[in-house]
């Protein structure tokens, strides 16, 4: 496993508990789709898969490689928790209470079966997708949300690019840079993920992360309160 996924797995595992807000609109709820089967989905990205749900449930997926935007929809009062797995590879996707509406990107590593569990005491709704790439916005740019979200595609140039970051809330904060293959931005050392790996609390700070190559990343985001990023 490569040093980039097993710092995902500790990272994602370790993070406390967060109440998820609303950073995107509901999803679409197919009524007549049997409890806990993969069904096609179609919006405004590319969807590998959606699935609908009720309690506590283990899904299996085949993914491709890369990234993936998973959007997450939960209507109950307790531990909401997904995450993916299989033999090589673990990512926590959130940790959250109560209702929810929420995405994540996540980075496969390698095109094959995963195990996908879920635990809610309420009715879910999941779909993972690849990131539009149509014309993918490019700096200066403003992110914004509540909650766990996710950027879909940006175009970055190689070399120094500025992230200015904003967070109104009491839990962790963080917020990650995925390339196209699904792999980490990391900072010079190669041990933190760019731009913000870790902090709790309300943040205000501009970090400059050197942009490897030319092309599409995806901004992942963490927080249990109001964010903004401003890339530039």
């Amino acid at each position: 496993m490569s040093t980039s996924h097993i710092l995902v797995a500790v990272l994602f595992a370790g993070l406390f508990a967060l109440f998820a807000g609303c950073t995107t609109a509901p999803l679409e709820h197919p009524s007549i789709t049997p409890v806990g089967t993969p069904i096609p989905v179609e919006n405004t990205t590319p969807v590998a898969w959606g699935f609908q749900g009720g309690g506590t449930m283990s899904l299996q997926t085949d993914l491709g490689s890369g990234v993936f935007l998973v959007r997450m929809e939960n209507i109950g009062t307790g531990s909401f928790q997904v995450e993916i797995k299989n033999d090589q590879y673990y990512q926590q996707i959130i940790r959250s209470r109560g209702v929810v509406n929420a995405t994540q990107a996540i980075g496969i590593p390698v095109a094959g079966p995963y195990l996908m569990n879920v635990t809610s005491d309420g009715t879910w709704y999941i779909t993972i997708a690849r990131p539009d790439e149509n014309d993918p916005p490019i700096p200066p740019l403003t992110l914004s949300g509540t909650g766990y979200g996710a950027s879909g595609n940006i175009t970055l140039e190689s070399g120094n690019t500025s992230f200015s970051m904003e967070n109104n809330g009491t839990g962790p904060f963080a917020v990650f840079l995925y390339n196209e293959t699904g792999g980490f931005v990391f900072d010079p050392t190669g041990t933190f993920i760019q731009p913000l790996h870790y902090h709790i609390g309300d943040y205000n700070g501009t970090v400059t992360v050197d942009i490897p190559d030319d092309g599409r990343y995806v901004a992942s985001i963490i927080s249990d309160g109001a964010w903004q990023v401003a890339v530039a």
